[in-house]
C-alpha cells in the first residue's frame, strides 16, 4: 500500500507523500482530541486538569506515539482550547452547508 496524499498543512518530514495542498486539492484536515471538564468547576479544577494532560503529554508513550504514528503535536488549553473548537465547528459546518450536507 502506498500513500497518495497527507491531509496536513506540510508534508511529513523524511515521507515523499505530497500533501493535497500540492496536488490542487485546496483541503487541510487535521484529527484532534480533546479533554473537557463538566460545567461549573472551578478554576483549580480546571488548573488541576490541564496540568494532567500537559503532565500526560510529557510521557514516554506519548512521546513514542507522536514519533512512531508521524503525528504532529499540538497542545492547546483553556481560553486557547475554546476558540480553537468553536472556530472548527464553524468551519466544518460552513464545509458542509456548501457541500449540500447540510441547509
Amino acid at each position: 500500500m502506498r500513500a497518495i496524499a497527507v491531509t496536513g498543512p506540510e508534508r511529513i518530514a523524511d515521507k515523499q507523500t505530497p500533501t493535497l495542498k500540492e496536488q490542487g486539492i485546496d483541503v487541510v484536515i487535521g484529527n484532534w482530541r480533546g479533554v473537557y471538564g463538566a460545567p461549573g468547576i472551578t478554576p483549580a479544577q480546571q488548573k488541576a486538569l490541564i496540568d494532567a494532560v500537559v503532565a500526560g503529554t510529557k510521557q514516554k508513550s506519548w512521546t513514542d506515539s507522536l514519533a512512531g504514528n508521524d503525528w504532529i503535536p499540538a497542545l492547546l488549553t483553556g481560553d486557547e482550547f475554546a476558540k480553537f473548537v468553536d472556530a472548527e465547528h464553524k468551519r466544518i459546518e460552513e464545509q458542509m452547508k456548501a457541500v449540500g450536507l447540510i441547509n
